[in-house]
């Protein structure tokens, strides 16, 4: 099963977020993937709301693959352009077909990682984002939305964890739709009780 692999990295405290240095390493690990590895076809996001945060999307064939990879020999020599640039923050992996079922040429690309409650809460989260997924889905058009559920090895309570990816026009489009969302309806203004955590950024294509 095809993966997208969602990573957050770190730029280390003593490197300006603007160095041109760090969007050069990005692209020559994805080369070097590519070429000794597997062809990840990876985008690479700067957050807007904390520019020191880096988000990497990139295709695996499996989530298998991508774990051989990060426990064989290859890894240290086709990861070490970005180590003195960039520190591991997470990764995760959800089920995607392929590149082009993400808005990825949206202007703004907002990333969501939300980590849902068990037991009723799973199942109130899965209903009120479902009875509202056309209106998401109407509002980013043409855009769209990618989302899932990770499939990161259980023990980390990563099985009740839901990325969701969304594109807009503008960041204020989407804060905006969220807002008129808790406005218009009781259910949805109270989706963040079924949740432990989120954590979500607007971002940017590093390479337009």
């Amino acid at each position: 099963m095809p993966v997208l692999e969602v990573l957050q990295l770190k730029i280390k405290p003593n490197i300006s977020p603007s160095d041109p240095a760090i969007i050069t390493s990005l692209q020559t690990v994805r080369t070097s993937l590519a070429e000794k590895i597997h062809p990840t076809h990876s985008r690479f996001y700067q957050s807007i709301e904390d520019l020191s945060l880096i988000y990497v999307l990139g295709l695996w064939t499996s989530l298998s693959q991508h774990q051989d990879f990060l426990s064989s020999d290859l890894r240290a020599d086709i990861l070490a352009p970005q180590e003195h640039l960039l520190d591991f923050s997470w990764c995760v992996h959800i089920p995607l077909e392929k590149m082009e079922d993400l808005p990825l040429d949206a202007p703004v690309v907002a990333i969501a990682r939300i980590k849902v409650k068990s037991g009723q809460h799973l199942r109130l989260h899965n209903e009120i984002t479902g009875k509202y997924r056309e209106m998401l889905e109407e509002r980013t058009s043409p855009s769209g939305v990618a989302e899932g559920w990770t499939v990161d090895p259980e023990g980390r309570g990563a099985e009740n964890e839901n990325m969701i990816i969304t594109g807009w026009e503008k960041k204020d489009d989407h804060l905006a739709f969220g807002a008129g969302m808790r406005e218009k309806f009781e259910d949805y203004r109270g989706l963040r009780d079924h949740w432990e955590s989120v954590e979500a950024s607007h971002t940017r294509d590093m390479e337009k």
